[in-house]
């Protein structure tokens, strides 16, 4: 039987420049985890001419040789079950030139040693001095290489959660708790939860540079080093959760070797659950949310017991988040949510009843207020949301008086329209109305019959144009701009008007329009030469006669 197994190939050392951490941002947070690991408290950075040293107050480096074991990282097994180290850190520094003192050792690591050539380990006779006011002297480890600037920019976002004291340059970093306040332990996981508002997360949460991907709403603090992902347990709500890991043994685990993300295993499925749970237990001790109804049964499969959500609708059935806007519907004051209606779902798909039975509510006239309201479908379930329904809707036009197209659809003027609606709870609405849209007939494709709207004359001077073309189509995006349309619709409505009022309105009133610039005249004749004849206020007599290029004026006493 031939068998074979797993090795690394002496040539993966060749490409260590590529593989480890080529961002400033990812060579900071792994210098840092390390000295973090090696039980640092204090870290101080200084820039000078092209060169960075990092000195740390950690235990210092025992074993040199593991400095260049590619994953063999040398840590002790309990930080092994809690952070699980690659033994890849020191490697995002290569190809640059590295020197490294500590415990009265020190080595120079030359691009070439990166790549597998031996590197001395000599004897530091001096020791490390005592560097600010912080780190004693001997103690700790420091690193020297070329780089660009490490600066307190650059820094500040990728150690203010790491739990030490940093100074760049002298200057002190800030220095943060990743969460404030009460948290939920998850021993299992080795983590603490907290769930916040979108607009609790502080600017340093939001400056993490692993959090910069649009729409991440989780926030892990893998211990300094923040990794977020987005995941959303429950919606109508905006939450944020702060993940922080309390060194305890975890199956939490970041993708190498990048570590900008979590690895998707099992224990990371158990951080979405828990974060469920989490949200849940928030909302609780919120009192009030806006679940849908199947995500409030969830919460009670997991031991919660939330409150009914509040009272989610909208008043009306008509409304765009375009222009223009439908005839806008309103709640009397005080009228209480129990006393509005829900449209039944009609039987044969068609959605005219929706647009009468809420122009009848925005113009008709009762005896006690009709009020449709729209609730979604995921609210079905909480008591609020079992309304009485609007059933059968019957509309019923006058004498047609004058029929066109205008804009692309039918417009219908009748003496008269009535809507009626006939409620669950036995109440019948009826109302006369100056516009309905006309009930699909059934012969013809609702998708692709032609926009019918009744209008009465008293339309004009109750509704505004916009509100008219809301139920003709509206904008397109397909064509002019919104104010071009809406201009070439008042036209073509200001004609169906005329018309309305009779067949030669149109001709009176452009001839009307023609003499408005005219002043101190009374009469005024056209006779078939094409002359113009004007009396005038005092009695003379003022004749256009056509001719070319410019019309000669006679005036006689």
């Amino acid at each position: 039987m031939t068998t074979i197994q797993a090795r690394v190939n002496t040539r993966l050392l060749s490409k260590a420049s590529r593989l480890f951490t080529g961002t400033l941002a990812g060579r900071i947070i792994e210098i840092l985890q390390n000295a973090r690991r090696a039980g640092a408290k204090h870290v101080e950075i200084a820039n000078r001419d092209g060169t960075v040293a990092v000195r740390d107050d950690g235990q210092g480096i025992e074993d040199f040789e593991k400095l260049l074991d590619l994953g063999g990282s040398g840590w002790e097994e309990k930080l092994e079950e809690s952070e699980d180290p690659a033994g890849v850190g020191l490697f995002c520094l290569a190809p640059r030139e590295l020197t490294i003192r500590s415990n009265n050792k020190k080595l120079t690591i030359a691009a070439d040693g990166w790549t597998g050539a031996p590197v001395e380990i000599l004897d530091d006779a001096e020791g490390l001095p005592a560097s600010g006011s912080n780190i004693a002297a001997g103690v700790g480890t420091e690193l020297v290489f070329k780089d660009e600037p490490w600066n307190s920019a650059a820094v500040k976002s990728v150690a203010v959660f790491t739990g030490m004291d940093l100074t760049v340059d002298d200057e002190p970093c800030p220095k943060e708790r990743f969460i404030h306040g009460r948290s939920s332990l998850h021993q299992e996981l080795g983590c603490q939860i907290k769930v916040v508002a979108r607009t609790e997360l502080t600017a340093w949460h939001q400056s993490a540079p692993q959090h910069r991907e649009y729409g991440h709403n989780v926030l892990v603090n893998f211990h300094g080093q923040v990794v977020s992902f987005s995941h959303r347990p429950v919606s109508e709500h905006d939450l944020c959760f702060l993940v922080d890991m309390t060194h305890q043994p975890t199956g939490i685990r970041l993708m190498l070797p990048a570590r900008t993300c979590l690895v998707e295993n099992e224990a990371f499925n158990q951080v979405k659950a828990a974060l469920e749970l989490e949200a849940f237990r928030y909302l609780q001790q919120q009192g009030r949310h806006r679940l849908p109804y199947k995500e409030y049964l969830r919460a009670r499969e997991l031991g919660i017991e939330l409150s009914e959500a509040e009272p989610t609708y909208r008043v009306g059935l008509l409304y765009t988040d375009m222009v223009p806007e439908p005839v806008e519907m309103t709640m009397p004051k005080g009228h209480p949510l129990a006393r509005c209606y829900r449209l039944a779902e009609s039987e044969d798909g068609d959605d005219t009843d929706e647009a009468n039975v809420h122009l009848l509510a925005a113009l008709g006239r009762f005896d006690q207020p009709f009020v449709p309201v729209e609730i979604r479908r995921e609210y079905e379930g909480y008591s609020w949301a079992k309304l009485p329904t609007v059933g059968r809707v019957e509309l019923s036009a006058g004498k047609t008086l004058q029929e066109s197209w205008v804009c692309g659809g039918k417009l219908i003027c009748v003496e008269s329209i009535l809507v009626t609606v006939h409620c669950s709870d036995g109440q019948v609405f009826r109302s006369r109305v100056p516009m309905a849209v006309k009930p699909w007939s059934g012969k013809e494709d609702r998708w692709l019959r032609d926009c019918e709207l009744y209008v009465t004359p008293e339309v004009r001077q109750q509704l505004s144009d916009e509100q008219i073309w809301f139920h003709l189509g509206g904008f397109s995006e397909d064509g002019d701009t919104y104010d071009t349309q809406l201009y070439n619709f008042s036209q073509e409505l200001e004609e169906f008007w005329l018309r309305l009022t009779g067949p030669d309105e149109s001709l009176r009133r452009r001839l009307v329009d023609c003499l408005s610039d005219l002043k101190d005249w009374r009469s005024a004749t056209i006779l078939p030469d094409g002359r113009v004849q004007l009396q005038l206020s005092d009695g003379s007599q003022k004749t256009l006669i056509p001719s070319q290029p410019r019309a000669r004026e006679e005036v006689r006493p």
